[in-house]
């Protein structure tokens, strides 16, 4: 049977990266300004990236086999969710991250699993992050990847994609948040 998996929803493109004084001070002065200063796309350099679909109340979550709409409970994707770890961050010497990209292309994305044999919905995995405190909202779910009974999927494609909006740049000084972590008031987990 061929299995597919879709969200349909928002998508997000977003990147974290250690940035020097100078450079933070650049972002915070120029905001979104800043994404029209270097090559087009500069801002996803490096292997800090995370892509994928956000969850939110507006997402539509569809299992097909064969076609045919199966029943599907989302639940589990949330429960999967893990917060954004910035341990290599705080361990490091940089004392300045910045957030960029964006998190509001209206499209879906599909992942699509052949030859499966004996469908159990309790098979999936999910990575998924949880970017609350970067972000500034509660719930702020990032569908990464999905396996199904151990196996990731033999292709995906992304559809139906619309235009976007760059974020406001984040800068965030680590030195704050390392203050906060040693005086108990915030978890790194």
């Amino acid at each position: 049977m061929d299995l597919n998996f879709t969200i349909t929803g928002r998508c997000c493109d977003l990147a974290l990266h250690p940035v020097s004084s100078a450079t933070a001070e650049k972002i915070r002065k120029e905001g979104r300004g800043i994404y029209k200063t270097k090559y087009l796309e500069w801002w996803r350099k490096g292997n800090t990236c995370t892509c994928g679909m956000k969850l939110g109340d507006d997402s539509v979550v569809d299992v097909t086999l064969d076609g045919k709409q199966v029943p599907f409970d989302p639940t589990p994707i949330k429960d999967a969710a893990v917060l954004l770890r910035r341990r290599m961050y705080l361990d490091s010497k940089a004392r300045f991250l910045a957030l960029m990209g964006y998190d509001d292309e209206v499209c879906s994305l599909t992942w699509h699993w052949i030859d499966v044999q004996n469908f159990d919905p309790k098979k999936f995995d999910f990575f998924v992050h949880r970017w609350d405190r970067l972000l500034h909202q509660n719930g702020f779910y990032i569908v990464d990847d999905v396996r199904y009974d151990g196996h990731f999927a033999n292709d995906y494609s992304w559809g139906e994609r619309g235009g976007h909006n760059m974020i406001d740049p984040v800068v965030i000084d680590l030195e704050d948040v390392r203050r906060e972590i040693a005086q108990g008031e915030v978890s790194v987990a």
